[in-house]
């Protein structure tokens, strides 16, 4: 049964469970905006906690039974499982317990024109890339919930006025199939989460049922360039649109006459065989054309007039922690990423090679045990773009560690060299580097705390 807006209406004390998250502090925020009264639990100080408490939010850091005192709606993120302490205490108190998930998906229902960003790729890159169009268009007032912080909010979300509700749908444990947007946006399909989708075959199938809750009424938008997205859209109910960044003349919206001199595209796009724009993005590497084409797709639907696209996507700067550039040091720029999956790491990489005369340094932390398992090999195969690929210790994030590969074992297979202790890397990288050499800190766990120590040694301001 799906958690609607009248019901939410119902409760006024909510409690949120790994409230420090991105998406869930971007949920925590907006309900008390709203007028809730809002709780929430998270293991460990940061400033986002920070900014909760400063919007009103109570925030706990250990289980007290006391913090469930007068709680009427429990929402917990998809990576706390049933036997978390704070989940038998969530279940003691008798409030009504839903995921991230179903309480994105009811706020996301109350408007009119909800667009849901999914894929395996790019969801925090595209959403913010539709959301920086519409604020940018006079006329629109957005509501918006990135996966990432948006540098022109200063946050992950903002809460506006018109009917526009842009999202970002994840597809872990299924937690998209909980949102029924009037616009559902595909960018890509590859195995991933492999501690939940025990095949591709899975996926797709999640993906197609993705689709299939934007209605008859609805519009799916989606990778042509992509078989498995191609797979997925198979039996759509509602009016599908699609887009090529390789020119597929059957292509809705197709990009023709790329240029990448310097890492950053300008192309023609062509909708239906006619021209409709020239784009010049201000994010780098071929992935983005592709993320683009599908923003454009969006954004025509929302009612943006192709000068207005152009405009937008020109001064775009991307969302917090993809290639997003951190300082300079020594005549070495550095970058940190949040690519975690291997063909996510070759377009990072790539990107970079396109942008620098110099050497492409990466600095790799593997995120999750299961998916370095399960993609080990095509893990071996990422970093052909780097001149020096340094690795550190897994970040286990949800998981325990197996013994099956090791972040060693993939510094060995790639030859590259393994730093165990994260601490070490600003020594190791103040001996190596070179005037005019790209660094990247690549990973979904706490790698990007590496410039915090080069800033605390005085290396770099």
């Amino acid at each position: 049964m799906r958690f609607g807006i009248d019901e939410l209406r119902r409760y006024r004390c909510v409690y949120l469970i790994g409230i420090g998250g991105i998406s869930m502090s971007a949920l925590a925020l907006i309900l008390a905006e709203k007028g809730f009264e809002v709780r929430g639990y998270d293991r460990s100080e940061s400033a986002v906690l920070d900014t909760l408490r400063q919007a009103g939010v109570t925030v706990y850091l250990t289980d007290v039974p006391e913090a469930f005192d007068g709680v009427e709606l429990v929402c917990y993120t998809a990576a706390v499982g049933s036997e978390h302490p704070q989940m038998k205490l969530a279940a003691a108190c008798g409030a009504r317990i839903i995921s991230r998930a179903e309480l994105l998906g009811c706020l996301a229902s109350s408007y009119s024109r909800s667009v849901a960003v999914a894929g395996t790729h790019g969801k925090s890159t595209t959403t913010g890339m539709l959301a920086h169009l519409l604020l940018q268009t006079e006329g629109y007032d957005p509501t918006v919930a990135v996966g990432a912080v948006l540098p022109e909010l200063g946050a992950a979300y903002r809460i506006g006025k018109d009917e526009n509700f842009l999202f970002e749908a994840c597809e872990y444990k299924d937690s998209f199939l909980s949102f029924f947007p009037k616009v559902a946006i595909v960018l890509n399909i590859q195995l991933d989460h492999t501690d939940y989708f025990h095949s591709l075959e899975q996926m797709v199938g999640s993906f197609q049922q993705f689709f299939r809750n934007a209605g008859p009424d609805g519009f799916c938008i989606y990778n042509l360039d992509c078989e498995n997205c191609r797979r997925a859209s198979e039996d759509i109910e509602g009016k599908a649109l699609t887009f090529s960044a390789e020119g597929n003349e059957s292509a809705d919206y197709a990009a023709r006459n790329i240029d990448l001199t310097g890492g950053f595209a300008r192309f023609d796009v062509y909708r239906r065989g006619e021209f409709l724009l020239h784009v010049t993005l201000g994010v780098p590497g071929l992935h983005n054309v592709s993320n683009a084409l599908a923003v454009i797709a969006a954004a025509t639907l929302c009612g943006l007039t192709p000068e207005e696209i152009a405009s937008g996507l020109s001064t775009y700067r991307g969302v917090s922690r993809r290639f997003e550039f951190l300082c300079e040091w020594n005549g070495a720029k550095l970058y940190d990423d949040y690519a975690h999956h291997p063909e996510e790491i070759r377009a990072t990489l790539s990107a970079a090679r396109a942008m620098t005369k110099g050497r492409v340094v990466c600095v790799f932390q593997p995120h999750n045990y299961s998916r370095l398992r399960d993609l080990f090999e095509e893990f071996c195969t990422a970093f052909t773009d780097a001149d020096v690929l340094v690795l550190t210790k897994l970040y286990a994030a949800r998981e325990a560690a197996g013994s099956e590969v090791s972040a060693a074992l993939l510094a060995e297979r790639t030859g590259a060299v393994y730093l165990d202790e994260k601490e070490r890397i600003p020594d190791y990288l103040e001996q190596i580097l070179l005037p005019g050499d790209t660094v990247l800190l690549v990973g979904a766990g706490d790698i990007g705390q590496v410039t915090e120590k080069f800033k605390k040694s005085g290396k770099i301001s």
